[in-house]
C-alpha cells in the first residue's frame, strides 16, 4: 500500500511541476529572401520528447491533457496549444524519417488540430479585449513553418500519403489566411 501511495505522490509532483511552469513557444524568423525567391522560415521546432511509438507515450498524453485542462487563461492556452502543435509536428517529422509514415501522418494531423485550437483561443482572448499581438505574431510565424514542413513531407511521401499531407497543407494554408484577417 505504501508503494502505491509513493507512486501516486511522485506522479502528482511530476504533473504539478509541468503545470506550474508556464510553457511558452519561442519563434525566431528570418524572412529575408535567400538565393531563391521562397523565403526560408527560421523557426525552431521544440524537441518532441516521447514519440507516439513509445510504450510510455500514454503518460505524456495524460500529462499534456492534465496541464491543458488546468489552463483557463485563453492567451496561455493558445501558447500551450501552439507548443503542443509544434511538438507534434516535429514528432511527425521524426516518425516520417524513421519510415513510420502512417503514424507520422496521424501525428501531424493531431498537430494541426492543436494549431486550430491555438488560433481559436487567441480569437477568444481577442474578443475579451486582451492584447494578443504577441501570440498572433508567434502563430503567424509558426504557420509558415508548418506550411514549409508539410510541403516537404508531401513532396517526399509516396503516392498513398502524398494527398493526405497535401490536405493537411491546405488546412494550414487556411489557418494562414484566417490569421491575416
Amino acid at each position: 500500500m505504501r508503494k502505491i501511495g509513493l507512486l501516486v505522490f511522485f506522479f502528482l509532483v511530476f504533473l504539478l511541476s509541468f503545470s506550474l511552469s508556464s510553457p511558452q513557444a519561442f519563434a525566431i524568423t528570418d524572412l529575408s529572401a535567400s538565393s531563391s525567391s521562397v523565403p526560408e522560415v527560421n523557426y525552431e521546432l521544440p524537441y518532441p520528447g516521447l514519440l507516439p511509438d513509445s510504450p510510455l507515450y500514454f503518460l505524456r498524453i495524460i500529462r499534456d491533457w492534465s496541464v491543458g485542462f488546468l489552463i483557463t487563461d485563453p492567451v496561455k492556452k493558445s501558447e500551450f496549444d501552439l507548443l503542443q502543435a509544434d511538438k507534434r509536428l516535429n514528432a511527425g517529422i521524426y516518425l516520417f524519417n524513421e519510415g513510420k509514415i502512417s503514424l507520422a501522418f496521424s501525428t501531424v494531423s493531431k498537430a494541426e488540430n492543436y494549431f486550430g485550437e491555438a488560433i481559436s483561443k487567441m480569437k477568444e482572448a481577442k474578443t475579451e479585449g486582451r492584447d494578443v499581438n504577441s501570440i498572433k505574431g508567434n502563430l503567424m510565424i509558426a504557420v509558415k513553418k508548418h506550411e514549409e514542413e508539410l510541403g516537404i513531407l508531401a513532396g517526399e511521401s509516396d503516392v498513398n500519403f502524398k494527398k493526405s499531407f497535401q490536405n493537411e497543407l491546405k488546412i494550414v494554408t487556411g489557418f494562414d489566411q484566417g490569421l491575416s484577417q
